[in-house]
């Protein structure tokens, strides 16, 4: 018998080492997100060190700051070292890598570095860092801070698992991520708290899967009641964890019922002045009204959800009665804060509205 034990405990050693390295592996990853797109920006910071590419590389260290303005086809740099002066104009097709410390664009703060990228007459600005600091301008810019421990532990897993499916799709691209809801809401440094940084911290590394794999998760402010197929709301893959679920947490929601009142002149260009003939989907939301697409109807008329529960023509206006705020797919944010509320941990949160994942540490792709 002593002569089994030996081996099985050097494997448990060895197997606890595999999974240390690709925990620290994964939390060690960096993650590309625009920040800023335009034609001029000023870039501050202590003991900046500036990297120039345009053809040929300069080095200018200890600066403080930075400012670009694109004037007809090139790029004005300004380099400002206490009283000296740097003056460059660079073409098309430059790129500027700038690190240091307490670094801000256009007035606001960032961890990691930057790279400032001049094409096509326009600039972008890049900032660069580690996924989990990433994580911490992006948590209390999806949800508040304020709100119970296991709900921004939940925000915090979904939102490193969308970050690593995205990095996954951006081989050869300037970016992952942008900064706006069209990936994830990022403020950088200066949307950071206390709270959301330890959500982050004590869910390090975790991320949601499916079947050992990365899962492709979404998440919304308000589902009104029922949680969406993304298939009615995107051209996406089907994933049985995605077929959508009742939700009776969401109704502390300001967004639980709302009215909108569109112009009836403006009503009847798109959805004409005939009769209303109404699709519903299962989770209760319009597929399609009058033959528009329920998704489109939202977006022309900038209606908080599809989930529509009424809509009554007047003489002069149509009154839209509907429910929830979002997309509806995947993770109902306010939900969330109930459950956390009401003493369900975050796998449990997560497991609810995804039935079948599983939350565990990302172990590479």
């Amino acid at each position: 018998m002593p002569m089994r034990i030996k081996p099985l405990i050097s494997i448990a050693i060895i197997l606890i080492i595999i999974s240390s390295v690709s925990f620290t592996e994964a939390s060690e990853l960096t993650i590309r997100v625009l920040i800023y797109q335009g034609k001029e920006f000023s870039i501050s910071g202590n003991s900046l060190e500036v990297s120039i590419k345009n053809g040929e590389q300069l080095f200018i260290k200890n600066s403080d700051r930075v400012d670009g303005r694109v004037n007809s086809s090139r790029l004005s740099i300004k380099i400002i070292e206490g009283d000296k002066l740097n003056e460059l104009s660079l073409d098309t097709s430059s790129t500027i890598d700038i690190t240091g410390e307490n670094i801000s664009v256009n007035g606001n703060n960032y961890r990691g570095s930057l790279r400032v990228i001049y094409r096509s007459n326009s600039v972008i600005i890049v900032n660069i860092l580690p996924l989990e600091e990433y994580l911490y301008g992006v948590v209390p810019s999806e949800v508040p801070y304020y709100w119970s421990k296991e709900a921004l532990k939940a925000q915090a897993v979904l939102a490193r698992t969308f970050a690593l499916k995205n990095i996954r799709n951006t081989p050869g691209k300037d970016y992952d991520l942008d900064d706006s809801q069209n990936s994830q809401v990022y403020r950088g440094k200066s949307g950071e708290y206390n709270e959301t940084n330890e959500a982050v911290d004590l869910t390090r590394g975790e991320v949601v899967l499916y079947n050992n794999s990365l899962a492709s998760v979404y998440f919304h402010s308000t589902c009104g009641g029922h949680t969406e197929l993304p298939e009615n709301v995107w051209k996406v893959e089907k994933f049985p964890y995605l077929n959508g679920v009742e939700c009776g947490y969401c109704n502390d929601s300001p967004w639980t019922n709302w009215e909108i009142t569109v112009k009836r002149d403006a009503w009847e260009k798109t959805m004409g002045n005939g009769e209303i003939d109404i699709e519903y989907d299962g989770s209760g939301r319009i597929l399609r009204l009058n033959g528009i697409d329920g998704t489109r109807m939202r977006s022309v008329f900038n209606l908080p959800s599809t989930l529509i529960i009424g809509i009554e023509v007047e003489e002069k206006d149509v009154l839209i009665k509907g429910k929830g705020l979002g997309h509806g797919v995947g993770v109902c944010q306010w939900g969330m804060k109930k459950m956390a509320e009401l003493g369900f941990s975050y796998r449990d949160i997560i497991s609810y509205y995804l039935p079948g994942v599983t939350v565990d540490a990302y172990r590479g792709f």
